[in-house]
């Protein structure tokens, strides 16, 4: 089998640095909630096709992490983000005039140009609830998740180990007795 060249190895190492940055920034439980609504809030505007990029834009401007606000605003695949235009129009029609556009789900895309205001109002409306209930869900997701930071299994310092310390298991014998200097 021929060996990797060496320029792929450097690539491979490079695009798993970048990986696990790209984890680690801001990446608290609260900050990722955040991302991860804005992502879903940028998702759901009418600017279709440009959703990454608006959640990236928000998530720098923001100082949140990127590639979750990336994943949040992954909530707009085509059949989703024509529900999520159908719901945001109408309840912004509604909230309006106080009454309901005769408009059906599948014809929600076709005509969001005529209705493009209550799009963007709807936008406000329905994407700042979707995002802030799908941060909820992250940030709950988020708390629960194990840390995976690696602990020292070896003291490096010569300081007493603290009250909260594990300690080592007992065999279960007494201990034994210092010996005798005398004898």
């Amino acid at each position: 089998m021929p060996r990797p060249r060496p320029w792929l190895r450097r690539l491979y190492a490079a695009t798993l640095d970048l990986w696990e940055r790209a984890k680690r920034e801001h990446s608290s439980p609260r900050e990722l909630a955040w991302s991860v609504g804005v992502g879903v809030f940028s998702g759901c505007t009418p600017f279709y096709g440009a959703h990454l990029w608006i959640a990236l834009g928000l998530a720098t401007l923001f100082r949140l992490n990127r590639l979750w606000a990336f994943v949040g605003s992954r909530v707009s695949v085509t059949p989703v983000f024509a529900w999520i235009a159908f719901c945001e129009i109408e309840g912004a029609h509604r909230l309006r005039t106080g009454a309901w556009t005769p408009l059906s789900p599948r014809d929600a895309l076709g005509h969001g140009r005529e209705l493009l205001g209550d799009w963007m109002l709807g936008t406000l409306l329905i994407g700042c609830a979707l995002g802030a209930a799908v941060g909820v869900v992250a940030y709950v997701l988020a708390r629960r998740a194990p840390e995976r930071q690696l602990q020292p299994a070896i003291a490096l310092s010569d300081s007493p180990p603290t009250p909260d310390a594990p300690r080592p298991r007992s065999s279960g014998s007494p201990p034994s007795a210092p010996p005798d200097p005398t004898g």
